[in-house]
């Protein structure tokens, strides 16, 4: 399992605020998926997020409407496959919908999650004769420890 463009970097900038205090300004780091549902029922692990990662939001939109008996998508871990996006949230009839993780009251971590050893991330695909269709999905994350790793910005 791998990335098509290998590990995302992480990406920080040097700023100075009015009060003088340089630090160093994290962004979330971002990862873009696109999955052809035609190949079926699957169990697709995609990413192999690192120790002390913290993902902030996952949204997903249907790009091609899935065509099958009873298709469904979930977006999660390995061990949860609807940790972020449930199948009751995400309906793949209709190119254009979309489901995220943030304030749904299906999914298991609607306001993001702390993986403080990693974890892999998983769609789940099910549904029978699936012969079309196709979903992308945006994840948002932090990589936590390796910010702290960089230096902390204000300590007491």
């Amino acid at each position: 399992m791998s990335l098509i463009q290998g590990q995302p970097r992480v990406r920080y900038a040097e700023h100075f605020n009015p009060g003088d205090i340089a630090a160093l300004s994290f962004e979330p780091k971002v990862i873009t998926i696109e999955k052809d549902l035609s190949g079926g029922a699957e169990n697709w692990d995609f990413w192999s997020a690192p120790a002390g990662t913290f993902i902030q939001q996952v949204f997903a939109y249907v790009v091609e409407a899935a065509v099958g008996a009873t298709p469904t998508v979930e977006l999660g871990l390995d061990g949860n496959a609807d940790e972020f996006i449930d199948t009751s949230d995400f309906d793949l009839s209709t190119a254009g919908n979309w489901a995220t993780n943030i304030g749904s009251t299906v999914a298991t971590s609607p306001n993001g999650k702390f993986l403080p050893t990693g974890d892999v991330m998983r769609m789940t695909i099910t549904g029978t004769n699936l012969s079309a269709g196709k979903v992308r999905a945006v994840i948002s994350y932090f990589e936590v420890e390796d910010m702290f790793d960089r230096g902390i910005h204000i300590q007491g």
